[in-house]
């Protein structure tokens, strides 16, 4: 098998194309949802997520121009992006589109399980970083067709409960994964902030 080799790309860069400026580099306590996201007078959609959410899934992602296998051995580019042309190396432009594809994706599965104005920012930035990364599916169900007690939480209007439920998903390939580990403490500190 070809080794595929990986040109990678700046996630700062990339939110910045997302946001509109020069994003900031900490997290923010009192951040706002990113809004409506246009890229090359693309209207790419609209973001409930905030620049927090951006910061979380991209240093943990991490951003990478040509395709290169996931620790789940998927087939992967930009930034954690697993759907549509992987192949051929992308510009800033197509991996910002791609990845605010993607995180509407999250956005739309955390809204099928409960009513997000219901919310905080830091649960709804939390728990969109959760899905994006174990997908819907998982996100939802375990193997054996049963809810998944974070689903199950977030579906009952129990945000807090559904918060500490973060730090159990850690698991690879019947692995911990230290990246897991560090991207579900960010994301559990996110989820708890008043």
């Amino acid at each position: 098998m070809k080794k595929l080799t990986t040109a990678v790309c700046s996630v700062l860069a990339i939110i910045g194309i997302v946001i509109g400026s020069v994003p900031n580099e900490e997290l923010d306590q009192n951040a706002k949802p990113v809004g409506r996201v246009l890229i090359n007078e693309i209207d790419v959609g609209e973001l409930f997520v905030s620049q927090n959410a951006l910061l979380i899934i991209g240093d943990s992602e991490g951003c990478r121009r040509t395709p290169y296998k996931c620790p789940a051995g998927l087939l992967t580019d930009g930034i954690g992006n697993t759907h549509g042309d992987i192949g051929e190396a992308k510009t800033d432009d197509q991996i910002a589109i791609d990845w605010t594809r993607n995180i509407i994706d999250a956005q739309r599965c955390l809204m099928s399980a409960t009513d997000i104005t219901m919310m905080k920012q830091g649960q709804i930035d939390a728990f969109t970083s959760f899905i994006f990364n174990t997908g819907c599916t998982k996100f939802k169900a375990n193997s054996n067709g049963t809810s998944t007690t974070i689903y199950s939480l977030i579906k009952a209007g129990q945000y807090n409960k559904a918060c500490h439920q973060l730090n159990r998903w850690v698991w690879s390939a019947g692995k911990k994964l230290p990246g897991l580990i560090n991207r579900r403490i960010k994301e559990t500190e996110l989820c708890l902030l008043d």
